[in-house]
């Protein structure tokens, strides 16, 4: 059946379930009935009324990267079926993102895809999906990186009080590769100079990505101090922050010296240093401006610019110091309002001499050639009446033909000299001395001089001689006295002292008799040997000395010092020779005395058996040689009869090797103790059961380490056992023990597992 005209409408193909399938049988038999009248009509597409997410929604990703899930959208038809073929377009609404592919065609469940990249800021971001007039929105979140920047947002470059907290705690912002902040990162604040401290110095970062340091606060010296803050990840950039900030002082609370606090000076003239000061806050930094009182204590002085104010270092300065008139001590005080004063002293000295005069010794009488009983002294003044120290005053005899002694003197810190001695002349009569000091005129002195004095002391009895230690000399110290003319003196005290040596007199006091002699009873050595003295003394005559060396006695008394108990390899030497000390009944070592070594038992040999003491009482074998028996003995004879300890006897234990008795099979555990015994054997291969020798073990080979008891003594039957164990490699080892002068044994290879 023909037609005017063709309608063609067409559908979106459809799933294939019953519905659809009926809904196709339908369409086909209406096509052939227009088909079959000439008209074909085809439906035309529904339009997208529903557009839904079906995959990638709701996601999380770092910010600026792809998101882990594609997403996916459904388009659906005005009658609510899947609509292939549709055009969807992704477009990102918030974030700053973007989508590839930007458009998609639907496929025959109706489902377009895309990839979503995130933007490069943290927080929600949303994405359009839209089909003809239909659209739905995806939200996703953008988090924070991995940090890689670190920077600092406030505390730095701040100039505060030395030991107070920082007005401003340093922070830092840590933020990833898009500078969005990172939060709860760890951030370690730590002083790097100034020597304060922190607290809470470590923090993690806010939300904001901050770190904010609990408190900084600062050391107590003044100047830069700096701080440093740590981001505890590896890769950050500009890590560690520095922060740096100027300390001040303090207000002033200290005052020390600068200038030296006691020196000396001339009365009445400026001191050669000006006092000076420095003032310092708490933590010792110097304060500028602060006023300083200085003021005069003691000594009637005067200072000039009394009040300074301390400079930038702190330090003010009197502007002078000028002496009072007397001499001694005179102070100055510096003070700060709120601080113990600083004290200035200068000891005061006298000007230039003057003026001299007598202050003892003048008018007096004493016999002629002897001493007057007051050494004559003068003061020395200045101008202002204040003693002189150190002016050299010089004494003179000047007529009577006497002497002095220390004629030449200098004047102390009370101005006063005063001659050594002075002797008068052996002429009787006046005699007269001079004391003079330069500039000044002269001070005279007079004594009168009685005729007999007594003026020397000789010996009258041997003044070297010898004797035994602690026994009597043979001749008693005896001096005679006489007068100027040589005549002896009766009833001059004379004192017999021992001086060295430790020795006694007897009579130590006497008076000489008409022949002027005085003599004591007797003189007994010190039991030291050795030099011995007596002096003899009278008041004003010269001491005489009389010496006697004290010699040891006959021997009394023997001991052995060295080479007792020894052990040494049969048929050789022992490591020590033998050694005694022979001594008389004093303690005194005795030289030259004959000492007789001999064997006694063991079959050794000796070299050089006869020895004569040396001069500290010391004779030594000159070899012994042990014997194949033991033990072995020897013994030291000194020639002579009722002499303590005599003969001395010597012991000495021959061996030859070390035998071992007991030594684990293994294989052995690491690290666990194990037991090793040996025995000493002489050279019959019999026991020698020794006892007290040292013997070491120690690894032979195979390496590690050897540890527990690694040395023994052995016991009363010579047998010494080890308590060992090993660490280090598994393998093979073996151990060796030695001891003194033995043969030392090694053991078979152990293996340790």
């Amino acid at each position: 059946m023909p037609f005017s005209h063709h309608r063609i409408r067409t559908r979106p193909a459809r799933r294939p379930h019953a519905r659809g399938r009926f809904a196709l049988a339908v369409a086909a038999i209406q096509l052939a009935a227009l088909t079959a009248c000439g008209e074909t009509t085809v439906n035309a597409p529904l339009p997208a009324t529903n557009v839904a997410a079906v995959a990638g929604g709701s996601q999380s990703g770092v910010a600026g990267q792809a998101l882990a899930d594609v997403i996916q959208v459904r388009v659906r038809s005005s009658d609510n079926q899947p609509l292939a073929g549709a055009q969807v377009t992704f477009s990102v609404t918030t974030g700053g993102g973007s989508v590839a592919p930007a458009a998609a065609t639907t496929d025959a469940n109706g489902i377009a895809t895309t990839r979503w990249t995130l933007g490069k800021s943290a927080g929600a971001q949303v994405l359009t999906a839209s089909a003809g007039t239909a659209a739905t929105t995806i939200a996703a979140t953008a988090t924070a990186g991995r940090a890689v920047s670190v920077s600092a947002t406030a505390g730095d470059n701040q100039t505060v009080v030395a030991s107070t907290a920082v007005t401003i705690p340093p922070s830092v912002r840590v933020t990833d590769a898009n500078g969005i902040p990172v939060e709860g990162v760890a951030v370690t604040f730590a002083v790097a100079s100034g020597g304060g401290r922190v607290t809470d110095g470590l923090r993690r970062t806010s939300s904001l990505g901050v770190a904010t340091v609990g408190s900084w606060i600062l050391g107590a010296v003044s100047g830069a101090q700096s701080l440093t803050a740590r981001v505890e990840e590896s890769g950050v950039a500009n890590n560690p922050i520095n922060f740096t900030v100027t300390a001040t002082p303090g207000p002033a609370a200290q005052i020390t010296a600068v200038s030296a606090t006691a020196q000396s000076g001339t009365v009445g003239l400026a001191v050669a240093a000006a006092p000076s000061v420095r003032v310092t806050d708490a933590g010792g930094n110097p304060v500028a401006g602060v006023p300083v009182v200085f003021s005069v204590t003691a000594g009637n002085g005067q200072v000039t610019g009394a009040t300074p104010s301390t400079n930038a270092q702190g330090i003010a300065t009197v502007g002078s110091w000028v002496l009072g008139p007397v001499a001694g001590a005179q102070r100055v005080s510096a003070t700060i309002t709120g601080a113990s004063a600083v004290v200035f002293t200068t000891t005061a000295i006298a000007g230039a001499a003057t003026q001299m005069s007598v202050v003892a010794g003048n008018n007096q009488r004493a016999l002629t050639t002897r001493a007057v009983p007051i050494a004559p002294s003068v003061i020395v003044r200045d101008a202002l009446g204040n003693p002189v120290g150190g002016a050299l005053v010089t004494f003179a005899v000047a007529s009577g033909g006497g002497s002095v002694v220390g004629g030449r003197q200098v004047t102390d810190g009370a101005g006063i000299a005063e001659v050594g001695g002075w002797f008068l002349g052996d002429v009787p009569g006046t005699n007269t001395l001079t004391a003079s000091t330069a500039g000044i005129a002269p001070v005279v002195f007079t004594a009168i001089a009685d005729p007999g004095r007594a003026v020397s002391m000789v010996a009258n009895s041997l003044i070297t001689q010898s004797a035994v230690a602690g026994e009597l000399v043979a001749q008693a110290p005896s001096v005679v006295v006489r007068d100027l003319a040589g005549n002896p003196v009766s009833g001059v005290a004379v004192t017999f002292t021992v001086t060295a040596g430790g020795g006694t007199v007897a009579g130590s006091s006497a008076s000489t008799n008409a022949l002027g002699i005085a003599t004591t009873t007797s003189w007994t050595l010190g039991t030291t040997a050795g030099l011995n003295t007596v002096v003899a003394s009278s008041t004003g005559l010269p001491s005489v000395t009389f010496t006697a060396t004290g010699t040891a006695g006959s021997p009394a008394s023997v001991i052995a010092t060295a080479g007792n108990n020894q052990v040494a390899v049969q048929g050789t030497t022992v490591s020590t020779r033998p050694t005694v000390r022979v001594v008389d009944a004093s303690g005194n070592v005795v030289t030259g005395a004959t000492v007789t070594f001999a064997v006694t038992a063991g079959g050794g040999t000796l070299g050089g058996a006869t020895q004569v003491t040396d001069a500290a009482g010391i004779a030594s074998v000159g070899s012994w040689t042990l014997g194949s028996a033991s033990p072995n003995t020897m013994t030291a004879t000194v020639t002579g009869s009722g002499i303590t300890g005599n003969p001395v006897s010597f012991t000495a234990q021959g061996v030859t090797e070390l035998s071992l008795l007991s030594v684990p099979a293994g294989p052995l555990t690491l690290a666990t103790d194990f037991t090793l015994t040996v025995r000493l054997r002489d050279g019959a291969a019999a026991n020698a059961s020794l006892a007290g020798v040292t013997i070491t073990i120690a690894i032979a080979s195979g390496g590690g380490t050897l540890n527990g008891t690694l040395t023994a003594v052995t016991d009363a039957s010579g047998i010494a056992t080890f308590t060992v164990n090993v660490t280090g490699a598994v393998g093979a080892r073996t151990f060796t023990l030695t001891g003194a002068g033995l043969t030392s044994a090694t053991t078979a290879a152990i293996t340790f597992n």
